[in-house]
């Protein structure tokens, strides 16, 4: 018997995934709303079904794969001995594993006639591990390489495709979506936690070709151009239970067998979202808190594409969002919307530094620019900091200190920089270990060195993997931070023209490396040494 919408249900609270005062409540929605209640519990606590299935092989002590991960094949020995007809009908597929190991895939563990069937067929024990029905499904397709299924899908298919992926993306708390052409169709990638994940779909290259222009015609691209790259967005709502909306970024680029799309979703976490969740150390929070509530100069937030720095500047903004103050912003995209701010988005007709100056005769208190890019919008924004207004901004570069010279570079005076900067902050993400399954153990030698630490018993945490991280690990991710806030003293410093190691000299508490921040972090629980050294250098 497969397994039911109870079975998963029961499975999930077992482990924690789902709480039964949560449960109750969400099973008289989905009855008034006439939905499945396994719908409503992923869409209320935002994860895939193969989290449930998940769930289930941990709860009755069996292995879970993800099939459609890199690393597994399919053993063309085993798939001769056993009827395609079997495999396709009891959906059940020997796989091969990274290390060599072969293994019977299927949905429904207590289907032993149909497993006995297998082993009998290959003439040996095959361990058996749990895989999500769809993702197994796909991937007994390319096994047999089904020859009679459809090369052409409707358009209403290709619609209903993508609304799946795009909802998987949403559950999965994915930030980016990949459409990739390979020899043997399309690949979907999914950006989870800063990773990259595979998403199992049936679609070979037309399919593919009419999905890609299914995405191009909501961004209001040209479809009729492949041979140039096109950026675009649009906005997508996502059906109840789910019932959301956001916006979401396009951007298509030639390859050799076809165009490839990236999908960027944005605004997910808009809701809520708190200066607190960051995951700023209490002095640096406290001191951000004071730098944001200023009445004028420039705060700057830097780090390359997919640091989370407009998270962080849309949070700033929302704490001191208030009716007595006038906020106005500048951006490309608008990635957050923000009651009671008025936000315009860039184009062709209008740049950062027009829109800049067209926001002072409208008596902002308060101007956001989404990015400095060039001396003009830069000399623009220096000046209203420093004729009365605050305002916030974005600049790439690798280190809050850099931010200075990298402002010199492009043009601006330092007395400007001097005289209106309140505060630099540079930023990276790292994942955040899942609260359900790391381990705490002992740090070694090397690692107390690398965290500064002399006790010997030192404790720190390890990634282990269940269902409420699928399996990951880590579940989310958090902001590391190298902060840099100027007084008097250090204005000045900068107004004179000092160089970077200057202001590493003068700053002394003003600045918090990013390493000194992370390995805090690391020894709360909160992340890996192997993360922080993804995103930060201890300086020596």
């Amino acid at each position: 018997m497969a397994l039911t919408e109870d079975h998963l249900i029961n499975a999930a609270v077992q482990r924690g995934l789902i709480e039964v005062e949560v449960l109750n409540r969400l099973r008289g929605e989905a009855r008034k709303l006439r939905t499945g209640l396994v719908s409503m519990v992923t869409a209320h606590y935002r994860f895939p079904v193969s989290a449930l299935y998940r769930a289930y092989a941990e709860a009755r002590g069996i292995d879970y794969i993800d099939i459609a991960a890199h690393g597994y094949s399919f053993p063309s020995d085993l798939l001769k001995k056993i009827p395609h007809s079997l495999i396709s009908r009891k959906q059940v597929l020997p796989v091969l594993n990274a290390t060599g190991v072969q293994m019977l895939a299927l949905s429904d563990p207590d289907d032993r006639t149909t497993v006995d069937a297998v082993q009998r067929a290959v003439g040996r024990h095959l361990p058996i591990v749990l895989a999500d029905p769809q993702a197994l499904r796909i991937s007994i397709e390319k096994a047999l390489l089904v020859s009679d299924a459809p090369v052409a899908k409707l358009e209403t298919d290709l619609v209903q495709m993508l609304d799946d992926i795009l909802r998987e993306s949403y559950l999965n708390r994915a930030s980016d979506v990949h459409f990739v052409l390979e020899e043997n169709g399309l690949r979907v990638r999914l950006r989870v936690d800063g990773r990259l994940r595979d998403y199992p779909v049936e679609a070979d290259a037309m399919v593919a070709a009419g999905l890609v222009s299914r995405v191009k015609v909501l961004a209001n691209l040209d479809i009729a151009e492949q041979r140039e790259p096109q950026d675009g967005g649009f906005s997508y709502k996502l059906a109840p239970p789910i019932d959301r909306e956001f916006n979401i970024r396009v951007a298509t680029a030639p390859t050799r067998l076809g165009e490839r799309v990236t999908m960027r979703l944005l605004g997910q976490e808009s809701q809520g979202l708190t200066l607190t969740d960051l995951g700023m150390l209490e002095d640096d929070l406290k001191q951000f808190r004071q730098a944001i509530r200023k009445p004028f100069g420039m705060i700057l937030l830097t780090g390359p594409t997919g640091s989370g720095k407009s998270t962080t500047l849309f949070a700033a903004l929302q704490e001191i969002n208030h009716p007595e103050i006038n906020i106005m912003t500048v951006e490309n995209p608008i990635e957050y919307v923000m009651d009671g701010v008025s936000q315009i988005q860039t184009g062709a007709k209008i740049s950062f530094a027009d829109a800049l100056r067209s926001l002072l005769r409208h008596d902002p208190d308060v101007l956001m620019v989404g990015e400095i890019r060039d001396a003009e919008t830069a000399d623009v924004a220096l000046k209203a900091a420093m004729t009365g207004h605050l305002v916030f901004s974005t600049l790439h570069t690798n280190t809050a200190v850099g931010t200075v010279a990298r402002l010199i570079d492009i043009g601006c005076e330092p007395f400007l920089i001097g005289s209106t900067m309140n505060a630099v902050i540079a930023q990276r993400l790292v994942r955040r270990l899942c609260p359900h399954c790391k381990v705490a153990r002992s740090a070694n030698a090397e690692e107390r060195d690398l965290l500064d630490v002399k006790e010997k018993d030192a404790i720190i945490y390890s990634p282990k993997g269940c269902a409420y991280c699928q399996g990951s690990g880590y579940r989310g991710r958090l902001g590391l931070f190298e902060t840099l806030w100027f007084d008097e003293q250090l204005s000045k410093l900068v107004a004179r023209g000092c160089t970077e190691d200057d202001i590493v000299s003068a700053a002394g508490s003003r600045l918090r490396a990013m390493w000194d921040d992370g390995k805090v972090k690391v020894l709360a629980g909160a992340t890996t040494i192997d993360e922080l050294q993804t995103v930060a250098v201890k300086r020596v």
